[in-house]
């Protein structure tokens, strides 16, 4: 009861709530919508150079452990068709486990039983595999003259992709890089842009964390919300709304305000 009575009352009632805007933030030069693109840019380009690094890197350890002859039997170049095909119903095997259904039917079954005889009849070694990242399940499929090996999070955290997700680390990537940096990002700090808030305090842990959710509210809205800043008055997208902020060029360090 001591908590809920510690609620406050604005909030409870309609309200005329004006924007609580902070003097000195007043006259501020806004940053353009081609700046604040070309930065957030720089920063998806940023986020899938070193998340999908770390991410193929502590994959590939985690089978390494499961193997550790695995990878150099994958490479080798001198080495006879069934030993080749023996390397890869190995990995397939491993990928199997974190991802039941990456494989159809019948491929699966062979790569049930690591017998790569049985593999010779689902698999071309004459065919390139193309590797690539995705949000959906990992899945191994053939299209025209290559296989396609569709990685998802389930392959490094099985059961457990459903909350580690590329949604997930998107929204954790720009929540701290925008809370231990107040408010600039690499893209924004290389474009002299800031993110603050309207009432010029500093901006807390959920304020980015709001923000870089509120990501996925501009992007729901066919990339509206992030239009937006074109014809708003304070050139706001729909996620600095949602966390009360603005984008500002040239702006100094935030005061140490609470």
């Amino acid at each position: 009861m001591k908590l809920w009575n510690k609620i406050p009352k604005r909030g409870r009632h309609i309200t005329q709530e004006p924007a609580n805007i902070a003097p000195d933030l007043l006259g501020t030069s806004l940053a353009t919508f081609r700046r604040r693109a070309v930065a957030f840019l720089l920063d998806i380009i940023l986020f899938g150079l070193l998340v999908g690094a770390t991410f193929t890197f502590l994959t590939a350890w985690s089978f390494h452990r499961d193997d550790p002859t695995l990878f150099s039997r994958l490479r080798a170049s001198e080495t006879t068709d069934l030993q080749k095909r023996q390397a890869i119903v190995d990995f397939l095997y491993f990928a199997q486990e974190r991802c039941p259904e990456m494989l159809d039917h019948d491929m699966r079954d062979a790569v049930r039983q690591r017998d790569p005889s049985g593999l010779k009849e689902f698999w071309d070694d004459d065919k390139e595999t193309t590797v690539g990242f995705g949000s959906d399940p990992t899945e191994l499929r053939e299209v025209g003259d290559q296989y396609v090996l569709q990685i998802g999070t389930d392959l490094l955290f099985g059961g457990s992709s459903s909350i580690f997700s590329w949604g997930a680390f998107f929204v954790g990537w720009f929540t701290i890089w925008m809370r231990l940096t107040r408010g600039r990002t690499p893209g924004k700090f290389l474009w002299r842009l800031r993110v603050v808030r309207l009432d010029g305090k500093n901006l807390r842990w959920w304020d980015c964390f709001s923000r870089s959710g509120g990501y996925s509210a501009s992007t729901a809205t066919i990339m509206l919300g992030f239009l937006e800043s074109i014809w708003d008055p304070n050139r706001q997208a729909i996620h600095d709304k949602i966390a009360g902020t603005v984008v500002v060029r040239n702006y100094g360090k935030p005061q140490k305000n609470s």
